[in-house]
């Protein structure tokens, strides 16, 4: 089964990222953690009602992931 939050939440991570394995076995990893440890504003979000509260907190942790690859690719980390 198709979970389309995860899906979303992952396309968002991997947003102008290149296609290497560095970079996406790093945005796999953080988008989890952040998924499930849910932080400020996540939890939040995840209360919000109907589906979008269970979309948009994907969607945040999704930000949160594309924000840290992308400075590690600035930065030259990977």
């Amino acid at each position: 089964m198709i979970v389309i939050d995860e899906v979303i939440g992952f396309m968002i991570a991997n947003y102008l990222a290149p296609a290497r394995l560095a970079p996406l076995v790093l945005a796999f990893l953080l988008f989890r953690c952040f998924d499930i440890t849910k932080l400020f504003p996540a939890a939040r979000l995840e209360k919000l009602p109907g589906g979008m509260g269970i979309v948009l907190d994907d969607v945040m942790a999704g930000l949160y992931t594309f924000v840290i690859v992308q400075s590690a690719l600035h930065w030259e980390w990977l």
